[in-house]
């Protein structure tokens, strides 16, 4: 049986009720396991139930949602990294600083496992930085770089030809997508608000969630 292979991109706030739960039932509602990828940060502890509440309410079991993060350093235990992605139905990568999110999870061998696990049907979503980083090309906006400038990164690549802008409204960033477009050979771009939701299903526009907007833009034409 072929598995439709979905991506959640959520726009700034995790912490999204239909999004969450649409993203929780495709990992298997009760059964799920959901490996959480984040970065270290002081006191990240508090921000995780703005990602796990809408799980565990959508019936997820508390203990068969996995945290994944570095150490103060940056470091990653390779072998429990591995063992958790491998077993996870579902794979959510959080946000904060996007170039530490990059630095740290697109890479081998976890860039491989995951690709491995998409295409085998496991549901992926990231929220901002995390969202960012799961087409094949990233433009980062100059508000999102430490240089202040505008950087062009490969990502994870479970999905070649849309680019993607976050905080898309908050950031005003209708220019930054239609400039990036531009620049490349895509021809589709997705704005997405930070209480909104874009799903993607088998590498195609499948619908949009939330209480805000996901804006379409197609290279050298307004939005819609």
């Amino acid at each position: 049986m072929v598995q439709d292979n979905y991506l959640y991109f959520f726009g700034g706030n995790p912490n999204q009720s239909e999004a969450s739960l649409d993203f929780a039932k495709k990992a298997g509602g009760k059964h799920a396991k959901i490996a959480l990828l984040i970065i270290y940060r002081q006191g990240w502890e508090e921000y995780l139930p703005r990602y796990t509440d809408p799980w565990i309410r959508a019936g997820v079991q508390p203990q068969n949602i996995d945290v994944i993060i570095p150490n103060q350093h940056g470091e990653l235990n390779v072998d429990q990294t591995i063992h958790t992605l491998q077993e996870a139905t579902g794979i959510y990568i959080g946000g904060g600083h996007t170039e530490t999110y990059h630095a740290t999870y697109v890479k081998e061998p976890y860039k491989s496992i995951m690709q491995e696990k998409y295409y085998a049907g496991t549901p992926i979503a990231g929220n901002s930085a995390g969202a960012l980083l799961l087409t094949d090309q990233v433009v980062l906006s100059s508000i999102d770089t430490d240089s202040g400038e505008t950087i062009h990164l490969h990502g994870l690549g479970f999905v070649q030809d849309i680019l993607i802008s976050v905080h898309y409204s908050k950031w005003n960033d209708a220019e930054h997508l239609k400039g990036s477009l531009a620049n490349t050979r895509i021809s589709t771009g997705y704005g997405i608000d930070d209480h909104a939701c874009l799903v993607v299903k088998n590498g195609r526009f499948h619908k949009a969630l939330g209480e805000e907007k996901v804006f379409v833009v197609v290279k050298n034409e307004k939005s819609s």
